[in-house]
């Protein structure tokens, strides 16, 4: 009974992270498309502490996710180590080298796509939530891609590109948050 209810409490925790999650990918790409000539340095800090909450949650998983094989777990707990590591960096400097902050983001969003793919392919979701986990990928890679082969004359840019790539990050996500809704979550 108590390994039930712990369970349970887990699963709750667990819901609420990734709503958390979903809702500040989507408020951040809103206030990003609002205020894109003031962005550049303050979304710098703010995209740090967006992946600082979201490589969090990556390592979360990585550690809870019971039915996750070793393989894709290790996986997820890279993906949340970079996404800290990007995080901090982010934060620590950010007047020194917005191009290696925007390099960052592009590796940040093209390992994340490509784990996101890979989720997708190898079977580790099924249905709708197996698609939206490939285009989430794909959308990521495709991020992630632009501002690496373009980091400089992408800088202005990349505040409207981050602002919509998050909106849609946080949509995604979100949808995939309702779908995987524990029943006793209130």
């Amino acid at each position: 009974m108590s390994t039930m209810l712990s369970t349970a409490r887990t699963e709750k925790m667990l819901w609420w992270l990734a709503a958390a999650g979903a809702a500040v990918s989507l408020i951040l790409g809103v206030l990003i498309l609002v205020w894109p000539d003031e962005t550049l340095y303050v979304g710098a800090i703010l995209f740090g502490l967006w992946l600082l909450l979201h490589g969090a949650i990556y390592l979360v998983n990585a550690i809870t996710a019971h039915a996750a094989d070793g393989a894709h777990r290790a996986l997820t707990a890279l993906i949340g180590v970079l996404f800290i590591i990007a995080g901090v960096i982010c934060l620590r400097h950010l007047v020194l080298s917005l191009l290696v902050i925007a390099t960052l983001i592009g590796i940040s969003w093209l390992v994340a796509g490509i784990v996101g793919l890979v989720e997708a392919f190898m079977g580790f979701r099924t249905g709708p939530a197996r698609v939206m986990v490939g285009v989430l990928g794909g959308v990521s890679v495709l991020g992630g891609l632009i501002v690496l082969i373009w980091p400089g004359p992408t800088l202005a840019a990349l505040v409207v590109l981050t602002g919509i790539w998050l909106i849609l990050l946080g949509a995604l996500q979100l949808f995939l948050v309702v779908r995987s809704r524990p029943a006793a979550v209130a």
